[in-house]
């Protein structure tokens, strides 16, 4: 009885875990602009790599300013942008809700 108490508490530690790990706020932006990925929200944070014009990303969270995002390129280590080089992706629905940030083109929130 002991062990089958240990798995289900290992069970819900593992969930809890990952549901911290996964993202709140999701979605998929434009490059408008060559820019580096850098490890924190500023210009004070390292750079870990580039994205480039045209470049799609997942945007996962901004910053309560909203001037800085967490991104995940396709091509390059995951790290931060300044918004201001992400679009919403042409073709793409306005809608309120997701990731809101100050872009290239005014104040922008996308949906999940």
């Amino acid at each position: 009885m002991r062990i089958i108490r240990i798995i289900v508490a290992a069970f819900f530690a593992s969930a809890v875990a990952l549901a911290g790990a996964l993202p709140a706020e999701a979605a998929t932006a434009r490059v408008t602009g060559t820019t580096q990925v850098r490890s924190g929200p500023g210009t004070s944070y390292r750079s870990v790599g580039q994205v480039r014009r045209g470049d799609r990303v997942f945007v996962n969270r901004c910053s309560s300013s909203r001037r800085w995002c967490r991104i995940e390129p396709r091509h390059s280590r995951s790290g931060w942008v300044n918004s201001r080089f992400l679009d919403r992706v042409s073709g793409s629905r306005s809608r309120r809700g997701g990731v809101c940030f100050y872009g290239s083109s005014g104040y922008i929130c996308l949906g999940r």
